[in-house]
């Protein structure tokens, strides 16, 4: 058996009983759920924006009134409006009552702010640079793009007052479940920007070693993405904990007490300063004068495990063997 594929729409007439591909590309582009075409850095920026601005003016109103068009992916994406809320009120403990204390103690309680300020935002930001890292290592290595975004199109039903339902946009990741990625969209991504709806999947297995043409590229790409999607995701749970402690223990080091918000070089010289000194600790004992140097050895290590293992497991000594049937033998008929 040889690999079956999609016709190759480039090669199709613009007239007649077919519809030229960039009129499909087109109209589904415009009209329906797809994989956009252009995914870059912008996107996480892009992605991020739109979900944060949704979080506190759409899905959280929907939510508490109980809305029967709320969903699991605005429930998953909820998760940033406690962590806002929460480190705002951690950083205004030590700021709102200011007018209250005495000159030495609002000094006090000001640094002690810019600390938690600090230590907050690193904490957030080593979490995502560390799953950005690693991300995009294992896309290196295998071409898996854990980051992969999916333009969702959902069409809600009526609810009151409304005599249509909206038509609302999220961006959920192609891979965001190991057991159910969207393979329907990866194969019309496929279909629409290669003419060949297993162009994903014959990417895959060409990273992984396969050296010929799979008769069923699906049945043995999706196995594979799936295992590195499973360790991936292990290992994130492992390391965002490493590298969010860190960053904490960076924040709280003495040299963020007097940073300036508008002094950009300043930050970056108290970040780099609070490092020295965390990576050196102090001579009290033997856990305060290591305890830095595990923090950082742990972040980067864990960063590195996580593109690793996901990594060996990918690749394979495959049997390049297309079918086990012959096709150009001839067969009688019994």
């Amino acid at each position: 058996m040889q690999q079956v594929k999609g016709p190759n729409v480039n090669t199709l007439p613009e007239v007649g009983y077919y519809v030229s591909n960039n009129d499909k590309k087109e109209k589904i582009y415009k009209t329906e759920s797809h994989i956009p075409a252009k995914q870059g850095p912008l996107t996480d920026l892009k992605v991020g924006a739109h979900k944060l601005t949704n979080d506190i003016l759409t899905y959280f109103p929907k939510g508490f009134s109980g809305s029967k068009n709320s969903n699991f992916y605005e429930y998953l994406s909820l998760g940033m409006v406690p962590y806002i809320i929460g480190s705002g009120m951690l950083i205004g403990l030590y700021c709102l009552a200011n007018g209250k204390y005495n000159d030495f103690d609002k000094d006090k309680a000001n640094k002690l702010a810019k600390k938690i300020g600090a230590g907050v935002v690193l904490y957030g930001l080593g979490k995502w640079l560390s799953k950005k890292i690693a991300h995009m290592a294992i896309n290196a290595s295998t071409s898996i793009n854990l980051d992969w975004k999916l333009l969702n199109k959902i069409n809600e039903v009526p609810e009151k007052n409304q005599e249509k339902g909206l038509v609302r946009i999220q961006y959920p990741g192609v891979f965001d479940s190991a057991d159910f990625p969207r393979k329907d969209k990866t194969a019309l991504w496929g279909e629409l920007e290669h003419g060949n709806i297993y162009a994903y999947e014959d990417k895959i297995l060409k990273k992984a070693g396969y050296k010929k043409e799979q008769n069923a590229p699906n049945q043995t790409a999706w196995p594979l993405i799936r295992k590195v999607k499973v360790r991936t995701t292990a290992l994130e749970n492992i390391s965002k904990y490493i590298v969010a402690a860190t960053g904490v223990a960076l924040g709280f080091q003495k040299e963020f007490e007097n940073i300036k918000l508008k002094d950009p070089k300043g930050i970056f010289k108290a970040l780099k300063d609070s490092t020295i000194k965390l990576w050196k600790g102090d001579n009290r004992n033997f856990i305060s004068k290591n305890y830095g140097k595990g923090l950082l050895i742990g972040s980067a290590l864990s960063t590195f495990l996580t593109w690793l293992i996901p990594t060996i497991c990918f690749k394979t000594k495959p049997n390049t063997m297309i079918s086990k049937v012959d096709t150009k033998k001839e067969y009688e008929e019994a």
